[in-house]
């Protein structure tokens, strides 16, 4: 992961992700490229602007980070966003969700959710400050059904970057129940279909029933102190049958840890 876009509206929650992305590019020594939107072309309005993304990288987190910074003017936030990871070809967006603006124009959390559903990058969602800058778990939520899951990819790569445990989740619901057998059968496949004993990937298996997917994803994490959840979606349908658009756009939302959400 070599290029990082960071959108800011210079939110609290924004810069709470810069932290966060500042922390990745040290680990991956790549280029940070944070871009903050404007829909005025207003020239006094782009000085002021570019005056605040000069501000944030003199963050004294950011020393030794290679960063360039970037305005984009134009009436969809999120195609402005979208667009900038193109021209970039970023490897990974990084994402506060819900911070205001600072012209008042702009609520990052709505628009984080249009990105994750628009854009073919991955996309890392941050909601609050990490107490510990680590990621030593990441928790893989997916119904196994597909052994080759091109998702599990990324996470597998940023497992062996950051030398982290990969927890295979599988939610079990009244409405969606499976059998035990038949889940540890799945999982099985995949694991073989990955190679993570030849690759000597550091996983577990952990199967846990809830009432619904996204308290089942967020209830695991949390008794087991995950560091990010990581899921998969195409935008308009799930990859997988467990997960829908709403338990995507709900974990979003709700977990007060880092969210990655993976497209195919």
């Amino acid at each position: 992961m070599k290029k990082i876009l960071l959108p800011t509206d210079f939110s609290e929650i924004a810069e709470y992700a810069l932290e966060y992305a500042a922390f990745f590019a040290k680990r991956t020594n790549g280029t940070l490229h944070i871009v903050s939107v404007i829909k005025s072309k207003n020239e006094k309005i782009r000085a002021i602007t570019q005056e605040k993304l000069n501000e944030l990288t003199e963050k004294s987190y950011l020393k030794n980070i290679k960063i360039e910074t970037h305005i984009k003017t134009g009436d969809s936030i999120k195609s402005s966003i979208v667009n900038c990871a193109k021209e970039i070809d970023v490897d990974l967006i990084i994402m506060g969700s819900n911070g205001a603006s600072l012209f008042g124009e702009i609520m990052l959390g709505s628009n984080t959710e249009k990105v994750i559903r628009k854009t073919n990058y991955s996309v890392l969602t941050i909601k609050h400050q990490m107490i510990s800058l680590k990621l030593g778990s990441i928790a893989f939520a997916s119904d196994f059904s597909t052994p080759k899951n091109k998702a599990f990819h990324v996470v597998r790569d940023l497992a062996k970057l950051f030398n982290s445990t990969i927890h295979l989740l599988k939610i079990n619901t009244p409405n969606h129940f499976e059998p035990t057998r038949l889940s540890l059968q799945k999982m099985d496949a995949f694991i073989k279909e990955q190679k993570l004993d030849e690759l000597e990937c550091k996983y577990k298996v952990a199967l846990y029933s809830d009432s619904n997917e996204e308290l089942g994803i967020l209830n695991f994490c949390i008794e087991n102190n995950m560091d990010m959840i990581s899921i998969g979606t195409t935008g308009k349908k799930a990859v997988w049958k467990l997960l829908n658009d709403s338990t995507s756009q709900s974990l979003v939302n709700h977990s007060f840890r880092p969210v990655l959400t993976i497209k195919l």
